[in-house]
């Protein structure tokens, strides 16, 4: 007898043993593929984008898991777009370190490997982010030298030298002084009392660390500049600014508390898949000159990207619970009255190229090229040529021969109906004014936001406001003018006097003009909201091939008013 096992003599013997240890072998073979199939294909995850907003040049870092221990066929997207092999310093399973190229986009970064993509999460470019920029005590504060002329009007370019401005501006401003009577003493804020020149009207036009090249804002006067930078604040210098075109005057500041809330119910998707919200937030301007966040629950990815707060929500294949997102804002808004002189207007080849170029061509909401529009002015504006007379012809035209709606109008529609059938709501009567103004010539901005009441409700609306070369923006609400139901805090006014020139401050200022925003990623699916408080492209957008949710947004509420 041999000495083999007793296994191998029935495993030699048996033809059924050998069959079940043959199918035991495979079974375990499949398992172990299956697991190290597993192991490799194992999906990227971002936890961690720092800084989350960036300048080209400038490394980021990338913290999450399953990146792969070496890049190989390995990539990083910023905004849609791959980083090129001269981008990446170090590729590691749980962080990527990568330079920013000189054509960062904002939008959703995704990690790639060779068998699968992250979720996605959001970056954006600091040149359309304001972020507040700590002080370096190190160094020293901005020192004005000389500045020239030192009388100017509104619009008109001042050129500032010294030292220690900053190479570039980043997000340092120029402040100017500005005339609010004793309100400014009542809300004792630097706000109130100076107002900065505005990168929406193209004011600043160079910057150096020896020279700085800004336009007067709208809304300055006579008083004192400074500049203020990341290293602090300079010494104020007196200035005069020429109110020979006229005066604008801020009185009767309120101060509310406005909330912005939107609703996302039933989220879900794939993997891959991601919904963001643009939730608007109100403008700073010189009669709007405080907004700040005093709640916002949840966090925002980002606070301020061109006037919205954003907000992301990861998808998942169970369907999620209903996701509430509020932003409460603290608003101080004045009462503007502007008398104008139009006969010392300087002319439009003489003001800030940018701005007249900008605010007078017709773009997706003002539609001023349209023939019907540019037939109406003419009809209306005849020969005038003065830019204060032919705004207030078609004002007044618009006023006495045109009937405004007090409902809001929906479904598939468009403002030149109003030239049609001389009936529209005020969304209409803000674009169509704007529209003839810029048919005429003249720098104009549909603006939109919220009217409250005196009994604090609010309604969606829509205003106008014009741009006179050596004056500044001046008012007008021609929906107000005409006729539509609304009790302003004021009484016995006229209104069609009162609301050309001139703005109560029951105004709440979400957006001026259009505000064109960049979807996240080329193939990202889109939503806009029509004759809602902000003209703004894009609400929402979501990523991913079978992303599904609903979504509620109120209207805007005042919670209080001080």
């Amino acid at each position: 007898m041999n000495s083999a096992s007793p296994f191998n003599y029935f495993f030699r013997k048996s033809p059924l043993i050998r069959t079940l240890c043959w199918i035991a072998f495979i079974l375990l073979f499949v398992a172990a593929t299956l697991l190290i199939g597993l192991k490799v294909k194992e999906k990227p995850e971002i936890t961690g984008i720092n800084p989350p907003i960036g300048s080209p040049g400038d490394i980021v870092i990338i913290t999450g898991r399953d990146f792969g221990s070496v890049r190989d066929t390995g990539y990083v997207e910023f905004g849609g777009s791959r980083l090129t092999s001269s981008s990446y310093i170090s590729w590691k399973d749980t962080e990527i370190k990568v330079v920013l190229p000189a054509n960062v986009q904002d939008g959703l970064v995704i990690v790639g490997t060779k068998n699968s993509r992250s979720k996605p999460s959001f970056f954006a470019n600091a040149s359309a982010v304001p972020v507040a920029v700590s002080e370096n005590p190190e160094t020293s504060m901005p020192i004005i030298t000389n500045f020239t002329p030192e009388r100017l009007s509104t619009g008109e370019l001042l050129v500032i030298s010294g030292s220690n401005f900053g190479n570039t501006r980043n997000k340092s401003s120029v402040y100017f002084s500005v005339d609010r009577g004793n309100s400014a003493v009542q809300e004792d804020t630097a706000e109130a009392a100076f107002i900065a020149a505005n990168e929406d009207d193209f004011d600043y036009e160079y910057w150096s660390d020896s020279e700085i090249r800004v336009h007067v804002p709208d809304g300055a006067s006579t008083g004192s500049m400074y500049v203020e930078s990341a290293r602090g604040k300079s010494v104020q210098r007196k200035i005069s600014i020429d109110s020979k075109a006229g005066v604008k005057k801020f009185t009767a500041p309120k101060t509310y508390l406005i909330q912005v809330a939107a609703d996302i119910e039933n989220s879900s998707g794939d993997k891959d898949s991601a919904v963001i919200l643009h939730c608007p937030r109100p403008q700073i301007t010189s009669s709007q000159p405080v907004v700040s966040l005093t709640e916002c629950s949840p966090e925002p990815v980002i606070a301020d990207y061109r006037h919205t707060l954003i907000h992301q929500i990861q998808g998942s294949r169970a369907p999620s619970s209903k996701k509430r997102f509020i932003q409460n804002f603290a608003v101080t808004v004045y009462e503007t009255n502007t008398t104008v002189n139009q006969n010392r207007l300087i002319p439009y080849s003489a003001a800030n190229k940018m701005l007249i170029a900008y605010a007078a061509k017709p773009d997706d909401c003002v539609p001023s090229n349209d023939d019907t529009v540019k037939e109406l002015a003419a009809q209306i504006v005849k020969t005038e040529k003065n830019p204060y007379n032919t705004a207030k012809l078609i004002y007044n035209y618009m006023v006495n021969n045109f009937v405004i709606l007090q409902n809001v109008r929906s479904g598939k529609i468009s403002p030149l109906d109003l030239i049609r059938t001389k009936k529209g709501d005020a969304y209409d009567f803000a674009v169509i004014y704007a529209a003839l103004l810029r048919a005429s010539g003249i720098p104009a901005l549909p603006d939109s936001g919220i009217l409250i009441n005196p009994d604090l409700k609010t309604r969606n609306h829509w205003w106008c406001e014009f741009y006179l070369p050596g004056f500044g923006w001046v008012p007008a609400d021609p929906a107000l003018g005409a006729g539509l139901e609304y009790q302003p805090w004021a009484k016995n006014t006229d209104a069609q006097a009162y609301y050309f020139g001139n703005l109560d401050a029951q105004h709440i200022l979400f957006s001026r003009g259009w505000n064109e925003i960049k979807p996240g990623s080329q193939n990202n699916k889109t939503v806009q909201r029509p004759r809602s408080f902000a003209l703004q492209s894009i609400w929402e957008e979501s990523s991913g091939k079978t992303v599904k949710y609903s979504s509620y947004w109120a209207d805007p509420a005042v919670i209080g008013v001080y």
